[in-house]
């Protein structure tokens, strides 16, 4: 179970131009059809110049599980308040202390 685990949470694309959306955080609740995460979201576009955009607050959302791409486990000791993002070559990939790094985007 991966109630009050460190997440990010990829959302599933429906068409090449939308953005990505990832959010990371704590999850709250996880049931059979809804996760219910407190974090912020990241939001980056294929090809984009400038760095992706990381909300400025927390917040709680609620999800349907049919939207979820992917869920990575990331470690307990992931603060959502420190979000780093770097660039590896043509992908960018948020800094995970004491676990390998996530990408947050498809290849520019």
């Amino acid at each position: 179970m991966i109630k009050g685990k460190m997440v990010k949470v990829r959302f599933k694309r429906f068409f090449p131009e939308q953005r990505m959306w990832v959010f990371i955080g704590k999850v709250i609740e996880f049931t059979e059809n809804w996760l219910m995460i407190d974090g912020r979201g990241i939001v980056t576009l294929k090809g984009q110049v400038k760095p992706a955009d990381i909300d400025e607050k927390s917040r709680i959302i609620l999800v349907p599980r049919d939207n979820i791409a992917h869920i990575r486990i990331l470690p307990d000791t992931f603060d959502v308040n420190k979000i780093e993002i770097i660039t590896k070559g043509t992908r960018e990939y948020v800094i995970v202390k004491d676990g390998p790094d996530t990408s947050i985007g498809d290849a520019l």
